[in-house]
Order: C-alpha cells, then structure tokens, then sequence
C-alpha cells in the first residue's frame, strides 16, 4: 500500500465559518489506482492555518515532529487548487523535495511552488491578474492548447507537442525563476507547467487534469501513481 497526502485549502462556508476541506476529485482520481490510499494533510497543531510559517519556526516542536511523522508516513503529494496557498504548502513541497518524494501541484499549488523558486520573492508573491481572462472557464470543459516544451519530462508523459486543456484560475505567472524548467505554454505565452530536473516527479500544472480526467490527464495521474509505487 502506498499513501498519497493531500494538502487540505482553507474556505469559508455560507456562514462565514473556516472550514478546512479535501478536494474530492482529487480523491476521487486517487481511488481509481490499486493500493493507493489518499489522506488529508493538516495542520496539527491549534494555529490559524494562515499564520503558519516556514522554517524554524513553523511552529512548535512537539506539533512539527507531528507534522513531519506524518508527512514521513507519506509517499507522495498533491498539493490542490483554490483560493489562496500558503506557507503550509511550501512545508510540503520542501519535504517532497528534500526527500525526493513525488509531487503534484495544481493551480494555486503550481503558483506556489513557482513562488518558492521566483528571483525576486517579494514580487512573486504579489497578486498578478489576467486582464484578458480567457482563462476562466467551466472546470470540465476545454478553454485553450497549451504548447509542450520539447525533451521535458511533461512532454515523455504526454507525447505529444500540443494539448488541450481545462482553465479556472485568474491568476498567473509573470516572473522569473531559478531551477525549475517551464515545460508548458499557453496559446498566449502564459506558463501552464513547470518541473524540477533530477527529481523522481515533481511537476506544477496551472490547469485542473482531475477534472477533465482526458486521456492526457490520465497519463499524468498513471505516471505520477508509477514513481509513487516504485
């Protein structure tokens, strides 16, 4: 058996309580593969989910030897979209790396992780809009082509130079970053996937592959359970 952990995004429901929930089609794609479990991700200790940081002092000991047991338990990552992401994220995706462990990060977790790898930090994690939003659209539903960077990992994956794609976010990337290498364009030159060289899998996809679950999101996820597995 193999466990795969899902990073849980913060909402809030119709009466304005913060809730802390698991993106269903996440676990719903999880649950198609033989002897993967899929779990929730959460902070362990009583801190405001948004307040906590990275680093030394993500918070106090006996909750980060919690958290680290059970990212320890874990053998692989997603990290999903929504609304913001946080430095939670980044504690996840910095275990995933330190430990070669594979990693998918979708929408805000792409953003994340391309925020982690920015020059310029500050500017990274500023807010950059779409002005011209044709990357909006119904979450099973295809909006754009994206262009695949030749002899990248993405592109063994997929095989293919050009695949359509699913869009629901308004922000994007604009900035430039060390160490990872874009592996994915859009139409209108937005970067839609990056990955990080000598790792076993860790790739950032700006569109939603759960959704569509297309024979081209289906080689993601089948590659991604692989290295899990291996």
């Amino acid at each position: 058996m193999k466990i795969i952990g899902i990073v849980g995004r913060v909402y809030y429901n119709k009466d304005d309580q913060k809730i802390i929930q698991l993106n269903d089609s996440v676990r719903k794609v999880l649950t198609n593969y033989e002897d993967i479990i899929p779990i929730l991700i959460l902070p362990p200790n009583h801190e405001d989910y948004h307040n906590i940081k990275i680093g030394a002092d993500i918070i106090d000991a006996e909750s980060k030897k919690k958290l680290d047991y059970l990212l320890d338990k874990c053998d692989g990552f997603i990290v999903p979209g929504g609304t913001y992401w946080y430095k939670f994220d980044e504690y996840v995706i910095n275990h995933a790396i330190k430990y070669n462990k594979p990693l998918l990060a979708i929408c805000a977790g792409f953003q994340c992780l391309c925020s982690m790898y920015a020059i310029d930090r500050y500017k990274a994690d500023m807010t950059n809009r779409l002005t011209d939003n044709n990357h909006y659209g119904e979450e099973d539903k295809y909006i754009h082509k994206n262009i695949i960077v030749k002899d990248t990992l993405l592109s063994r994956i997929v095989g293919k130079d050009i695949i359509k794609v699913n869009s629901i976010h308004h922000d994007y990337v604009d900035f430039e970053m060390k160490d990872l290498i874009i592996s994915s364009y859009s139409e209108d030159n937005i970067i839609e996937a990056v990955e990080l060289p000598n790792h076993s899998f860790l790739i950032g996809l700006e569109w939603h592959p759960e959704y569509l679950m297309d024979e081209d999101s289906k080689k993601i996820f089948d590659y991604f359970i692989k290295v899990v597995k291996r």
